[in-house]
């Protein structure tokens, strides 16, 4: 029996609850405003999530959390192609984490993934029964209970926060006084406080830390308490009629009806030039529209010396893919390591190359790789 409809009519608590009672085997299907995420069942209980957010990547996870470096990862995900296995085990292969600690980490990534589908205002799902997942995965073995209860508390807490941070367009500043009176910092704020302007946006900074919305507004709201960051501007701009053009635009893209979606997206900025997720889109698009299909194999380098880098504007997201080249990393190495959508990383990259940013070096052998990048 399948079971499907939209979050706002069923919420996640009830529907994690029939699959448990019932002892559901199969995959629970829910598409989000931006992501869409497969949660895996076998008796009730849940043993692996497949998300299409780069941040809910293992690999992208193991950085998040300092356990591995960039380096270590383009090279394990390499290995795949030859060793055919599940990134966690080639990692504990190499001696560079330890097997129950890589199971520490995926239980916490497949956690940690699926809260946050609790704090999701719209969208639909899906209950595919008996199917299992696609991809080799390390499986776990979780209670349903103690996620719906987490992710009731989660979304109750949520709502605090969003009383003061209302969006990822929210802005903050650090407050200097306070900061000097708390020295030394703690990694986690010196890391938030060194990435922090007047100008960046939550949601840039989500994607440089590889951190989720909450776990970063959580943090950020507990800066706000302390004294040590305040709010130049609270954020939560787009309005439903916002986000629903935002949703249409999505729509013609993932139906490669560019040119609608390419005009979407410029009568919505048109209207507010500020809507970054919409010039993001829009960037893939106008890549799309053009052509430009970088070959994932190729390498690229650096076109302007550091000191003209330097000088150089450059959006978050353009110097985060700028500063990974080194002209000994292909394309797919450095997407690898991205926490932005593929798509996204190469209408960067072919707009860097147009503006002269970056150059390509060489051309390794078309092909492409069977590693899993989740």
């Amino acid at each position: 029996m399948g079971l499907k409809g939209e979050l706002a009519t069923m919420g996640l608590e009830d529907i994690f609850q029939w699959l448990a009672v019932g002892k559901k085997t199969g995959i629970l299907e829910i598409k989000g405003a931006s992501h869409t995420k497969r949660v895996s069942f076998a008796e009730g209980k849940v043993t692996s999530v497949w998300s299409s957010d780069p941040r809910d990547y293992l690999g992208q996870y193991l950085l998040a959390s300092n356990r591995i470096t960039e380096q270590q990862l383009t090279e394990a995900l390499a290995a795949q192609e030859d060793e055919n296995q599940v990134l966690g085990k080639i990692l504990v292969n190499r001696n560079l984490i330890s097997e129950p600690e890589i199971r520490r980490m995926v239980q916490t990534k497949t956690e940690e993934s699926i809260y946050d589908t609790f704090l999701w205002s719209v969208g639909t799902f899906e209950f595919h029964d008996h199917r299992v997942p696609d991809q080799k995965t390390m499986l776990i073995n979780l209670e349903v209970t103690g996620i719906v209860l987490e992710g009731a508390r989660r979304v109750d807490e949520w709502k605090v926060i969003r009383q003061v941070i209302k969006g990822e367009d929210a802005v903050l500043g650090p407050v200097s006084e306070v900061i000097a009176d708390m020295l030394p910092l703690t990694p986690e704020d010196a890391d938030v406080l060194f990435r922090l302007d007047e100008h960046k946006t939550i949601g840039l900074l989500m994607q440089e830390l590889r951190r989720s919305e909450f776990i970063l507004s959580k943090h950020m709201h507990e800066m706000i308490e302390r004294g040590m960051l305040r709010v130049i501007d609270p954020g939560g701009h787009l309005n439903d009629a916002t986000h629903a053009q935002l949703m249409k635009a999505k729509a013609f893209m993932e139906k490669e009806k560019l040119q609608e979606a390419q005009s979407e997206l410029r009568r919505l900025l048109q209207q507010d030039p500020k809507i970054q997720e919409a010039s993001r889109m829009l960037e893939v698009v106008q890549h799309k529209l053009e052509d430009q299909n970088l070959d994932q194999e190729q390498v690229l380098e650096l076109a302007l010396s550091m000191d003209e880098l330097m000088q150089t504007h450059l959006e978050s997201s353009e110097a985060f893919l700028a500063t990974r080249v080194n002209g000994v990393w292909s394309i797919r190495d450095v997407i690898a390591v991205s926490p932005f959508p593929p798509e996204e990383c190469l209408a960067i990259f072919a707009k860097l190359i147009r503006r002269g940013v970056l150059k390509v070096s060489n051309a390794g052998p078309s092909g492409t790789r069977t590693a899993t990048y989740n």
